[in-house]
Order: C-alpha cells, then structure tokens, then sequence
C-alpha cells in the first residue's frame, strides 16, 4: 500500500498544530481573568455547541468518566 501524504488536499494533524500553536501564543502570558474573557469571547454561535460551551458539569450517565472509573 502506496502512501498518499503527497497527495492530501487537507492535513488534519498539520491543521490541528497550527490551531494550537495560535491558540497558545495568544494566551500564553494571560492572567486568569483575562483567560476567562478571552474564553467568554470565543462562545460558539451555533446552538448545539452554545450548550456544550455553558455546561458547569460533566455530562450524567453511563459514559461519563468519572475518578472512579478513571482509577485515581
């Protein structure tokens, strides 16, 4: 089996090491409040992911991971 790296059109590992590379640039020498500013301004616009984002707590359930279940 040939490798196709040549021929990607979109490299998710090399997207996803950017984004975080940005990302962490910008926050690196934030304070905590300003973290949570920066955090606040980024909230999604979609609905779904507006919900996701404003969770307190870990989702219920039989999947949740728990420090039980995680061995700590």
């Amino acid at each position: 089996m040939q490798s196709e790296a040549g021929n990607k059109s979109f490299d998710c590992v090399e997207w996803t090491r950017e984004a975080r590379d940005r990302i962490n640039s910008e926050i690196r020498d934030m304070s905590d409040e300003e973290l949570c500013r920066w955090l606040e301004a980024q909230r999604p616009h979609d609905p779904f992911l507006a919900e996701l984002f404003d969770r307190k707590t870990s989702p219920k359930g039989s999947r949740a991971l728990t420090r039980e279940s995680a061995g700590d």
